[in-house]
């Protein structure tokens, strides 16, 4: 009689190991395949949602400095500086004069100032996936800068020094990204899923777990292994007219117990890890209801 209560033993990490190893490939599949979902999903996204592609127009202004007035010149213009300047009010108003169909935050999120080495080169640079935006937010930035050298007396005018040609990019590119963070997610489900499978799962996968169940009944080893042949001898001795009965192959046939019956008992043969626990206690509670002795078990590969 059986004696196993799901969920009354403990975690055996050989066991889960056992089955983790026979369900390897399902966790590499689903990790790839959550890398290739991942990647996909990625480039699905960022080109029809037009949230890859990215432009940019960096034109560069020349500052002539009053150094009449200023004879050493400002230090105080460097790269910070402009930065802030470029959206600040006084220049932001001229940009929208220039083309009032703009508007304050569509500049905002896509001007900054560099200032490198030289003070007196100014570089706008101005980004975003609005390839018409960007450019009409450059060119009103040609006509609106120029005019801002009358509000500092240190500056004498501000002149524009190269008209660059827009430049596309993939600055937000996340390929990689995306496909690691699906491999992850499909890992993780596909071993949450074994954990789960593992818990259900009442297959038996080594000797441990047929005594668990049925502690009556000798486990005699694998079926042609020398172990089994030596346990065989010592617990069963001569065992010339037992019936060997597959698990796999049990039926309800009254002539086939007729014959387990009139037999010294059955050696029953199970498979590891295939032949499940309600299989195995029906053919076990079925063999005690017939008043066949059940002798002994031997395993088999699957």
């Amino acid at each position: 009689m059986s004696t196993y209560r799901p969920g009354s033993l403990g975690i055996d990490l050989k066991r889960i190991w056992r089955q983790f190893i026979g369900k390897l490939w399902i966790v590499i599949l689903v990790t790839a395949a959550g890398a290739l979902i991942g990647f996909a999903a990625y480039e699905i996204y960022s080109n029809v949602m037009n949230g890859n592609t990215v432009y940019t127009v960096r034109n560069d202004y020349y500052i002539y400095l009053n150094y009449e007035d200023f004879p050493e010149g400002p230090d105080y213009f460097n790269a910070y500086t402009w930065d802030g300047i470029l959206r600040d009010d006084p220049v932001v108003d001229r940009v929208l004069e220039a083309d009032p169909s703009l508007t304050k935050e569509q500049i905002l999120t896509s001007v900054k100032g560099e200032i490198l080495g030289d003070y007196r080169l100014l570089t706008v640079v101005v980004t975003g996936p609005d390839q018409d935006l960007i450019r009409r937010i450059s060119d009103a930035y040609e006509q609106g800068l120029p005019m801002f050298a009358d509000k500092i007396d240190s500056i004498e005018k501000i002149e524009l020094w190269t008209d660059a040609d827009m430049q596309v990019y993939d600055a937000y590119t996340r390929d990689a990204n995306a496909a690691l963070l699906g491999a992850i997610i499909g890992f993780a489900i596909s071993v949450f899923c074994l954990l789960i499978y593992y818990v259900v799962d009442d297959g038996i996968y080594s000797e441990r777990d047929w005594m668990n169940r049925y502690p009556d009944v000798p486990l005699l080893g694998e079926a042609g292994s020398e172990e089994a042949g030596i346990n065989t001898e010592h617990v069963l001795g001569n065992t010339e007219g037992m019936y060997e009965l597959k698990a796999s192959e049990f039926e309800f046939n009254k002539d086939t117990f007729d014959k387990m019956r009139a037999s010294k008992g059955v050696i029953l043969h199970i498979r590891t890890g295939a032949d499940k626990g309600d299989v195995i206690d029906k053919i076990v509670y079925t063999l005690k209801k017939q008043d066949i002795e059940l002798k002994g078990v031997l395993t088999e590969k699957k």
